[in-house]
C-alpha cells in the first residue's frame, strides 16, 4: 500500500513513518483495491492531530485522533478506520433483505414415502424437506434438473405463472406435470 504523508509543524522520522505504514497495512484486508491512502500529522501547541484517509474500490473511510503523543494519536486513528472499514465491508458482504415479495416466496413441503408401506395401505414418511418454488422456464428447469442429483424440480413457469413439476423418469427422459386448478 502506497501511503502519502502530509506533515505540518512536526518532524516525523523514517522509523515513525514505517510504524504508520505497518499499522495502516493491516487495513488492506478490508479493501478489494486501495486507490488512495493519506496520513496527515499536525502539531498544534502540545497536541498532535493525526488524520487518516483511505479510498478503496468499494468505499472510503476517514478518521482523526488528537492526543499529546504521536503514537497514541496514530493508534486511535487506525482503530477508528478499522472499525469503519469492518462495518462497511460487512455491509457489502451481508445478504440484503428482500422486499415482501421475496420474503413470502412460495415453497412446498415434499414428503418421500416408503414404497412397501403404500402397498400395505399405511404410508410411512421416510424423508421430508421444503422445496422453494422458483420462477423459470421449462428449459431452465431441465438444465437445473440435469445438473442436480434430485429426481424432480418444482418451479413456477415464467410465462404462465403456473406451478409445474419436472421429474426424471427411469428411462432418463423427463416428464412434466402441470396441475389444473
Amino acid at each position: 500500500m502506497e501511503l502519502e504523508f502530509i506533515v505540518r509543524n512536526i518532524e516525523v522520522s523514517e522509523q515513525q513513518r514505517a510504524l504508520a505504514r505497518k499499522k495502516l497495512a493491516r487495513l488492506a484486508k478490508y479493501f478489494n483495491a486501495i486507490i488512495e491512502s493519506r496520513l496527515t500529522v499536525t502539531q498544534e501547541k502540545h497536541r498532535v492531530l493525526v488524520e487518516a484517509f483511505i479510498r478503496g474500490k468499494d468505499f472510503e473511510v476517514a478518521a482523526k485522533s488528537e492526543t499529546a503523543e504521536w503514537t497514541t494519536s496514530l493508534q486511535g486513528a487506525v482503530e477508528k478506520l478499522e472499525q469503519q472499514a469492518r462495518k462497511l465491508k460487512q455491509k457489502l458482504t451481508r445478504p440484503r433483505r428482500q422486499g415482501k415479495a421475496a420474503v413470502s416466496a412460495p415453497s412446498w413441503e415434499v414428503a418421500v414415502v416408503e414404497r412397501e408401506s403404500v402397498r400395505r395401505g399405511t404410508p410411512k414418511v421416510v424423508e421430508s424437506r421444503i422445496v422453494p418454488v422458483i420462477p423459470m422456464t421449462v428449459d431452465e428447469a431441465a438444465l437445473q434438473l440435469e445438473a442436480s442429483t434430485d429426481d424432480f424440480i418444482v418451479f413456477r413457469e415464467a410465462e404462465s405463472d403456473r406451478i409445474n413439476v419436472l421429474y426424471r423418469r427411469r428411462d432418463n427422459t423427463y416428464g412434466l406435470v402441470t396441475p389444473e386448478f
